[in-house]
């Protein structure tokens, strides 16, 4: 079911998208509601499921891992075998990212790593079990990626979040890792819950976010739309380049930056070079954004092509 946005509907959702940690007084005070009426519309959202999660961005770069995408091509399979697979790596302990596709790939797994060997060895237990059911596989590594905020929604000042840029190996303690477990699922959760989950007392989790916050492991809180109940759609696209010199990468980076409804830039290292996430309300509205930058970067676009993310299994940025 397709849930219509008022404007104040849109004004929350853009909040949300950047600090989703935010009270909903502290809510009501900016989008200019009673605080009763924003928890009515956040239980709306919630019951018609189109808020998939509130997570905490967390700067895994930081943490001395590097991001790994594999796209796996079925055959001979069954719909129980593919939920199966599915379920593999929803449950695994490295996985980011798990979404079903349509294009030329059927399923689309992130993983975090901390070298080669590590993933190597994820991917190969993986392969392992299910290699019968995979007719191709794809594995590039994101060199880096800048994140955008959705200001499609409303008019809003940009905002970008970078992983991938290697920075100092920030070490987390025990007590650290606990509270990032917990945000990593519900960035919205309240200091008295989270010190029940937790066994930590206020005090401790007030001063380790704080922390967390000020080095800059812990980014943006933010929430995951589920798309398709708002009568969106979220595309991927992906593009071979040539000549593609720093400042040809410059000008497409700014460009994406700057185009309104761009919600990912990756910078990749495989088969393909870059791919783009777009989040557009018909496929029309997607290859019109298309065409205006094969046009405006003819000089180095040598191929592309065209993902829909048609369900989103897993987000989770912290899932150790």
């Amino acid at each position: 079911m397709i849930i219509k946005l008022d404007l104040k509907d849109k004004k929350i959702l853009t909040i949300l998208d950047k600090d989703s940690r935010l009270s909903n007084s502290q809510i009501a005070k900016r989008v200019g509601l009673s605080k009763p009426a924003i928890e009515y519309r956040l239980n709306r959202f919630e019951q018609n499921k189109v808020i998939f999660a509130y997570y905490s961005v967390t700067d895994f770069t930081k943490l001395g891992y590097s991001q790994y995408k594999i796209y796996f091509k079925f055959q001979d399979i069954t719909l129980e075998d593919e939920k199966d697979i599915k379920d593999y790596w929803v449950k695994d302990k490295n996985s980011v990212w798990v979404a079903q596709i349509r294009g030329r790939w059927d399923l689309a797994v992130s993983i975090l790593a901390r070298s080669n060997f590590e993933f190597g060895r994820i991917l190969n237990k993986f392969m392992n079990q299910y290699s019968k059911f995979i007719l191709e596989k794809d594995v590039l590594l994101i060199e880096y990626s800048p994140v955008y905020a959705r200001e499609y929604l409303i008019e809003t000042k940009p905002s970008e979040f970078v992983y991938g840029i290697p920075s100092k190996i920030y070490e987390l303690d025990g007590t650290d890792k606990k509270i990032l477990k917990e945000l990593s699922n519900d960035a919205r959760i309240n200091i008295v819950d989270l010190s029940k989950k937790t066994n930590l007392t206020r005090d401790i989790i007030n001063y380790r976010l704080k922390k967390l916050i000020k080095d800059k492991i812990i980014v943006q809180y933010r929430c995951y739309l589920n798309l398709q109940n708002l009568g969106l759609n979220h595309y991927k696209l992906i593009f071979r380049t040539k000549n593609f010199d720093e400042e040809a990468e410059k000008k497409i980076k700014l460009y994406i930056a700057q185009h309104k409804k761009a919600t990912q830039f990756l910078k990749l290292i495989g088969s393909w070079d870059l791919e783009i996430e777009f989040e557009t309300e018909n496929e029309d509205e997607l290859y019109k954004i298309l065409n205006e930058i094969r046009k405006e970067f003819s000089n180095i676009i040598r191929d592309f092509d065209i993902l829909r993310i048609t369900e989103t299994y897993k987000y989770n940025y912290f899932p150790f």
